[in-house]
């Protein structure tokens, strides 16, 4: 069967997954290395799954750019047997039932729960579920939605195939899924673990994996001359680097773009031209960071962060996997779990992590994950992996990341933000009906597997329930618990209960201003992390603020130790909705780059569900405001635009020359020709 599938052998990994039952087990968990070969089981499993059944496959991942990538590869690999693949990753409140017609659905963990929330009818006939990076139970941001879905995949006895990086408890995950543990240590090239301190860059003896000797080379100089060593060890070497923010990666990758430009051959310079050509024009009206990006890839080199458009992160996987005229790709550390390109170098530049209060070092299991995507199986023998570090650090560095354990995984479920949403969504979608349900089912989560001790979640899920039951979310008539139509519609919508609650007693107070709203917005847990503020824009800002502010909300905002950081936050939609260009926008207020589309992506979202809450709660004037609002905040305009920007290919630049030359509507626009069209824009 993988012969089929366009492989011509199988690995020790797949051959041993093989052996021990992966296309005859119902329920199994593989754990071993980063790049050795676990992909082809999940295509293996789907393979088999939809020759047997004809039911649907689900792969779930954890990031949305993965996810592209995962589907690329899927249509590839599937498509010549008959099997058709699609993607789902946005639009958290719809039941995509037009994916019906389609066998495999590649989605995140996020937009899973939310077809479980609409009660997807589809969703009944999955027979499969692939879970990519199960391991991430284990991470603070996403780990207890994804342990929830497979919690209620496991109920409703689909077939589970779960994929792990090696981790020293992957037996825990096997036994709370009742799953066959398949464990390998595998790896297609050795990998060399190395450490660089400014100074000398130092690799341990690969024998039997890592031992206490070591090799060390001289090497002066910043890490643009680590760069440097790495891709000149070798013809056509490649190197993924990983630092901790958006901005360094584009500061980076600007810094290398001497080193990787002298590497290109003519044929790879053209490839890179024309890469560089198309990542320009991916958005239609360039950006500062399209600009940025094309100039980095015109010479072989790449950043990679959260705030790429899927058009641009397709061009470099193809630069990079493919044509292999990018060189170099620099890239955020939390996007390490969206990046599946084997390199020849991983240098790990930043080992902590910036969390809202301090910098911390970065799980050992993470960084694991980073350099075990060195050695790329057609092209290298080995692969060199770097961590960097100042010579103080050194030797704890070495003790964490190359001699230390790796860390167990643990159940995020019993937090109180992250409880609040799945209760309400249990109770909206008919999971659970009464606390006796309620308490069944969480006894049925990893949580409970791994702490015998329940009366604490229990005692949680009590409290949350009555905070829901005050916010009107939820009624309980003679120990049944239902949704009201308000908690139905919030749990649909994708939204914490918190952030609802906030958006409906806004909504009742019936005010008209624009920036009264973006305020309110920013009142939404999903709107954090909010702008910082410095020292010497305190003042300005509680002036403005205060200003700005009604009497009776002058104590309210004494209260609220973020407060001037939501002001400011809101105060760069104001601009984007005033048509300040994103140029003027980022260096106004300091934003990395990338961050204001995905903020007005956010604030869409948010401004939508702001709207929804309003219809349902017959605020008319709100529900107005908000959905002029929320056009605004996509299109990036003032509301005499909007209606030109309805017309396809017609964005916030042009709308503009348009209506400043008096063409002011849809129809007046309709009423010209092409050639009268493309002279105004012109002019």
């Amino acid at each position: 069967m993988h012969e089929q599938l366009g492989f011509s052998k199988l690995n020790p990994l797949q051959e041993k997954a093989i052996a021990e039952g992966l296309l005859e087990k119902e329920r199994i968990v593989v754990s071993a290395p980063t790049a050795s070969g676990k992909t082809l089981l999940a295509l293996l499993k789907i393979l088999d799954n939809y020759r047997k059944t004809k039911t649907k496959a689900l792969y779930v991942v954890p990031l949305r750019a993965l996810a592209s990538e995962k589907h690329d590869e899927f249509v590839e690999k599937l498509s010549p047997h008959g099997i058709k693949v699609a993607v789902s990753t946005g639009d958290l409140d719809s039941s995509s039932e037009e994916l019906q017609d389609f066998d495999v659905i590649v989605v995140t963990s996020e937009k899973l729960d939310s077809l479980l929330r609409h009660k997807t009818r589809w969703v009944d006939n999955v027979g499969l579920v692939v879970c990519d990076e199960v391991h991430l139970m284990g991470d603070e941001g996403r780990g207890a939605t994804l342990e929830i879905v497979l919690t209620k995949m496991f109920q409703q006895n689909s077939r589970l195939l779960c994929l792990s990086a090696t981790i020293p408890n992957a037996g825990e995950i096997a036994d709370w899924l009742q799953a066959k543990l398949i464990e390998s240590t595998y790896r297609p090239t050795p990998l060399h673990l190395g450490v660089f301190d400014g100074k000398n860059l130092a690799f341990a003896s690969p024998s039997l994996g890592i031992s206490a000797g070591e090799k060390k080379e001289k090497l002066e100089g910043s890490i643009a001359g680590l760069v440097a060593k790495a891709l000149g060890d070798k013809q056509g070497g490649q190197a993924l680097v990983f630092v901790s923010t958006r901005r360094n990666t584009q500061a980076l990758a600007k810094e290398l773009v001497g080193i990787t430009a002298k590497l290109l051959n003519e044929t790879e310079r053209e490839e890179c031209e024309w890469l560089a050509g198309k990542a320009l024009k991916a958005l239609g009206t360039p950006t500062e960071q399209c600009k940025e990006l094309a100039e980095c890839l015109k010479n072989g080199v790449a950043f990679h962060h959260a705030g790429l458009p899927n058009a641009q992160r397709r061009l470099i996987e193809r630069g990079f996997k493919k044509d292999r005229c990018i060189k170099a790709i620099v890239c955020t550390t939390t996007l390490a779990m969206g990046i599946d390109y084997p390199a020849s170098w991983v240098i790990v530049k930043d080992l902590k992590r910036y969390n809202g209060a301090f910098s911390q070092y970065i799980p050992a299991l993470e960084c694991a994950q980073m350099v075990g995507r060195a050695g790329r199986p057609s092209y290298d023998t080995v692969g060199y992996g770097v961590l960097c570090c100042t010579v103080a650090e050194k030797a704890s560095v070495k003790g964490k990341y190359i001699f230390g354990p790796l860390e167990k995984i643990y159940s995020k479920l019993s937090s109180e933000p992250v409880l609040r949403s799945h209760v309400l969504a249990l109770v909206a979608s008919n999971y659970a009906n009464d606390f006796k349900s309620l308490y069944s089912f969480f006894e049925k989560t990893f949580f409970a597997s791994q702490y015998a001790e329940l009366e604490e979640l229990y005692g949680l899920v009590e409290k949350i329930v009555l905070q829901l039951k005050e916010m009107d979310f939820i009624r309980e008539k003679g120990g049944i618990l239902l949704a009201t139509p308000l908690g139905k519609r919030v749990s649909e919508l994708y939204l914490d209960p918190l952030s609802a609650y906030s958006f409906s007693e806004f909504v009742k107070k019936n005010k008209t201003g624009v920036f009264d709203y973006l305020l309110a917005l920013q009142e939404a847990t999903e709107s954090r992390p909010f702008l910082s503020v410095k020292q010497n824009e305190q003042l300005p800002l509680w002036e403005e603020l205060y200003a700005f502010a009604d009497d009776r909300d002058i104590e309210k905002l004494e209260s609220d130790f973020q407060a001037v950081e939501k002001f400011k936050t809101a105060k760069v939609l104001n601009a984007w909705i005033s048509e300040a260009t994103e140029a003027q926008v980022l260096q106004d207020f300091a934003l990395p780059p990338g961050s204001l589309h995905s903020r007005v992506l956010n604030s869409e979202w948010l401004c939508y569900s702001m709207q929804e809450i309003a219809f349902l709660l017959n605020q008319a004037t709100a529900y107005k405001t908000a959905k002029i609002l929320r056009r605004r905040i996509k299109n990036g305009v003032k509301d005499e635009l909007l209606d030109l920007c309805r017309i396809k290919g017609i964005g916030r630049r042009r709308a503009r020359v348009l209506f400043d030359k008096g063409v002011r509507s849809t129809e007046a626009l309709k009423a010209l020709s092409r050639d009268e069209i493309r002279k105004l824009l012109k002019a």
